[in-house]
């Protein structure tokens, strides 16, 4: 009886192990990729850009269009400051200058006027026109020490009322004049560490500080429509010559120190329909839901401040996944790589 008995206890266990065994492997297995959470080296940046200037620039403007003679320099030449630039036709000057008056007089056209390097508002009535040709100067010269970017004057020719004759750029102190969101202003100070990068220096990284902040917002076009920026101008610690006035650049602003946080790819975060942000882990076999609480936000990760232990494997982009489910491993990567 007692035989009977045992072999009853046998057949009924196996077959319980034999239910349990097919439900396990018939059971649906996701297949994931996991990430090992550990602790990473991170700051938070704010990303902007701009475009390199002269911090030491000056443009030339005359009080009258003259006749220009003996051109002395072109783009590129170094002056001192007082070296001449180009010497002025007096003679020629004061006699357009006349003529151009009269012409005005006659309710000539603007388009008459330009040939003259002159508009209606820019040459004086015949009554001061006299007085205006005394002052003609004899020369141009350089106001400040540096190189000439720019010249608009030739010989024989008039230059255009309005419009600077020569710049000089001192090229050996350059700035930086970024453009910052006004969403993250409330981020930015002075001295701040900001990196400097840009395509016509690739693979080069150069480091400044903000040394000014523009005391109001303006508005610049983004897109099909416009954002506000604040503007701020940013000393370059290391300047070459690989640098350029006008060059494009993008700027990322240090915002905070370094410091070794728990961070997780924005992929691994999922939020419930309460906005209860969480993540599902591996655990056993299976995706255990894990309710997170995240922190500061870099540009591919975001602060994970509790929740979670070190070395737990997450999962990425868990779309197809749900508590409890089976998962396999795919591949393992630490989530500071």
């Amino acid at each position: 009886m007692k035989k009977y008995v045992a072999l009853a206890v046998v057949t009924v266990l196996l077959l319980t192990f034999s239910f349990v065994y097919s439900s396990w492997t018939s059971e649906k297995v996701i297949e994931v990729q996991t990430i090992t959470l550990a602790k990473e080296e991170t700051e938070s940046t704010v990303s902007c850009s701009g475009k390199i200037e002269e911090t030491k620039r000056r443009d030339i403007y005359l009080d009258m269009p003259v006749m220009a003679s003996n051109v002395k320099v072109e783009v590129g030449d170094t002056v001192k400051k007082g070296q001449v630039l180009f010497q002025v036709d007096q003679s020629a000057t004061q006699a357009m200058l006349t003529y151009g008056s009269g012409l005005a007089g006659l309710g000539a056209s603007e388009e008459v006027l330009s040939q003259f390097g002159s508009t209606s508002t820019s040459i004086p009535d015949s009554s001061s026109v006299s007085d205006w040709v005394d002052e003609v100067p004899q020369e141009v010269t350089a106001p400040i020490d540096g190189v000439v970017t720019a010249i608009n004057a030739s010989s024989g020719s008039l230059t255009t009322a309005g419009q600077p004759v020569a710049t000089i750029s001192d090229l050996n102190q350059l700035q930086v004049k970024i453009s910052i969101g006004e969403n993250q202003m409330q981020e930015v100070t002075l001295g701040q560490t900001v990196s400097i990068t840009g395509n016509a220096f690739e693979g080069k990284e150069y480091t400044g500080k903000i040394m000014k902040i523009f005391p109001s917002a303006r508005q610049q076009i983004q897109g099909a429509g416009y954002e506000t920026v604040v503007d701020a101008l940013v000393s370059i610690q290391n300047p070459d010559d690989d640098l350029k006035p006008n060059y494009n650049i993008k700027a990322k602003i240090m915002t905070s120190d370094v410091s070794e946080v728990f961070t997780l790819p924005y992929e691994c975060i999922a939020q419930d329909d309460d906005g209860k942000e969480y993540v599902y882990i591996k655990s056993a076999g299976r995706a255990r839901r894990a309710d997170v609480l995240t922190g500061q936000e870099f540009e591919d990760s975001v602060e994970i401040v509790s929740g979670l232990r070190e070395g737990c494997h997450v999962i990425q982009n868990p779309d197809d996944v749900t508590d409890g489910v089976r998962v396999t491993d795919r591949g393992e990567v630490s989530s500071s790589d």
